[in-house]
């Protein structure tokens, strides 16, 4: 009786983990796209409509060979602009021909702009020069605690800081000298610095490094993510902070820890809105 309950046990477990396999893959695997729309009286004439697509946290992540599957989708959101939110790449596997052939490719798709993540930052100084240079020699542009004023859709401006400058005057000297019926979007890797981004008194912060929550539960959302432990606050989704507004993408790639649960990698794209509609 013994034996036969537990070779009953052991093909249940074997069941288990045959059924698991499928879903933890497709969890890491199937791409998803995500539609946000963010509304301010600031978007007017030709910035109706203006359409942001975010990448972030890919992590050296390969969907098809030369990452056909995520260009394919990025194309299909008709991006009048592309951001990089951080860690196109990952310090723990570093592969820069890999970074940059995603990045080459996606800014042949729309104008690229990108922002570090805490993985650029780690590593060394040489392999960041190295990197950095390859991002711009492909058509991406750096935006390294500096503004720049945008004449797409009508004009705007897009801030960019690295991950360990959202905390000092960097932003808010940035924010300083802001036209004030300008609309300011601001490209920061991790959402848990979003007070600093509300006083700051930025429209629009597009952001990622959470990770979804890794793990996401319904009615739960997700379980932890790096900077805002267990439960966190900002992990998916939009975020109204006064009067900024907080977009945080799950990302699309994957770190240290693998597996994703309900918690698909995901493609972000915001759509301007006057107030009107």
């Amino acid at each position: 009786m013994k034996k036969t309950t537990l070779a009953a046990a052991a093909a249940l477990g074997t069941a288990a983990v045959a059924a698991a396999v499928p879903y933890f893959y497709k969890q890491s695997t199937e791409l998803t796209a995500s539609h946000y729309v963010f509304r301010s009286p600031k978007v007017k004439g030709a910035l109706e409509g203006f359409r942001i697509t975010q990448i972030s946290d890919l992590h050296n992540k390969e969907f098809g060979r030369d990452n056909c599957r995520l260009m394919a989708l990025t194309e299909a959101q008709q991006p009048d602009l592309l951001v990089i939110t951080g860690d196109l790449t990952d310090s723990y596997h570093t592969d820069l021909d890999r970074a940059v052939d995603s990045a080459a490719r996606l800014a042949r798709i729309a104008p690229c702009y990108y922002v570090t993540g805490n993985h650029e930052l780690r590593m060394s100084r040489d392999r960041q020069r190295e990197f950095f240079a390859r991002l711009e020699a492909a058509g991406v542009v750096l935006l390294r605690n500096e503004a720049v004023r945008l004449g797409l859709g009508g004009g705007f401006r897009l801030l960019g800081v690295d991950c360990n400058q959202a905390r000092t005057a960097t932003l808010r000297d940035l924010m300083a000298d802001r036209p004030r019926e300008e609309l300011n979007i601001l490209l920061a890797h991790k959402p848990h610095y979003a007070e600093c981004y509300r006083q700051a008194g930025v429209d629009l912060v597009l952001s990622g490094h959470a990770h979804g929550g890794q793990w996401r539960l319904p009615g739960v959302g997700g379980l932890y993510a790096p900077g805002q432990g267990v439960l966190p606050k900002y992990t998916a989704g939009m975020y109204r902070l006064g009067n900024t507004v907080m977009c945080v993408s799950r990302g699309l790639g994957n770190s240290s820890f693998p597996l994703r649960i309900d918690n698909k990698p995901e493609l972000v794209t915001v759509i301007l809105r006057g107030t009107a509609q």
